[in-house]
């Protein structure tokens, strides 16, 4: 019996660890978008952010209290940037809304000819632009949307653009003293719209690149001084599941102001913390931090947050 269990689990790890989608569109989007998250794994779909919630369920908009405004920096190794910034605030009588900008791309790329000389140096960029809605149907039950605009540039010889739009749908029940969960159904929808005539011409034409959808169910318990998160998410080609992901962590509070964090993500690891302090009233910022250990070849990566709350 406990020897079929290891088996299982041994399984289960390999099938989790193996999963790799970062050859379909749309990678910077299943990044993460707070320190905060992304120290404890990035599995905060049933938490409610104190950052960019609407990125982990938009449901959760539905139950914070103050305005607030997020900006994120991602220190990312080879020429890669990753930022984000984001604002969001309670609308009665039970009801939140955002808006939010995340941007991703690459410079300095190495371009070459055929023959292997140098050309220029080129870069790509993405960016996408969230609309954010929630409302509390019942007491600790909510719903969320998010619609997304997106844009993608290439430069490869000549300038060409993908654009598209997405949708986001939340459900989190926070209805218990200690346990909250939640679902998403994520990127639903959501492609890039190609045309390459300008770069190929009489062999471009019109073509669409679609993203992964994803179905991710998560559960937060936060009894006291710590609280742990976890999610395990379902990737989508079509009918097909081509992928899947777990993500878990932490969070203890040291103190008041002070917490540490710790997490996996499909088993790589990341810690952090954050401060919160008084800046205009009390207790009305928050810096967080993340280090994460990346894939092979990949290197550290450093992710600041500040959230201000008014």
């Amino acid at each position: 019996m406990v020897k079929e269990l290891v088996v299982r689990l041994v399984l289960l790890c390999s099938v989790v660890s193996a999963a790799d989608i970062g050859g379909y569109a749309g990678g910077f989007l299943r990044i993460g978008t707070t320190a905060r998250s992304l120290a404890m794994g990035g599995g905060l779909t049933a938490a409610i952010d104190n950052g960019f919630a609407a990125n982990n369920n938009p449901a959760s908009l539905a139950f914070i209290v103050k305005r607030r405004v997020t900006v994120l920096h991602h220190f990312l190794p080879m020429d890669r940037f990753f930022v984000s910034s984001s604002f969001a605030t309670h609308l009665p009588p039970s009801a939140g809304v955002g808006l939010a900008l995340i941007g991703a791309g690459v410079d300095n790329i190495d371009g070459r000819d055929g023959s292997g000389q140098h050309t220029k140096t080129l870069s790509t960029s993405e960016y996408a632009a969230y609309i954010s809605f929630a409302n509390e149907l019942i007491p600790g039950i909510s719903i969320g949307i998010n619609v997304k605009v997106l844009y993608h540039t290439l430069v490869a010889g000549k300038t060409i653009t993908g654009k598209g739009t997405g949708i986001d749908v939340g459900l989190l029940i926070h209805r218990f003293e200690k346990l909250d969960l939640g679902i998403v159904l994520q990127d639903f929808n959501a492609k890039y719209a190609w045309n390459t005539s300008k770069l190929y011409e009489e062999k471009g034409g019109a073509y669409e690149e679609k993203f992964p959808m994803q179905i991710r169910l998560g559960f937060s318990y936060h009894p006291g001084i710590f609280e742990v998160n976890g999610d395990y998410t379902f990737f989508y080609n079509g009918d097909v599941v081509i992928s899947q992901r777990l993500r878990a962590g932490g969070e203890y509070q040291i103190m008041k102001e002070v917490a540490i964090r710790a997490g996996i993500d499909n088993f790589l690891p990341a810690v952090g913390g954050g401060i919160n302090y008084s800046l205009l009233k009390r207790d009305d910022t928050y810096v967080d931090y993340a280090l994460r250990l990346g894939r092979a070849g990949e290197g550290l990566s450093h992710i600041f947050t500040y959230v201000f709350t008014f």
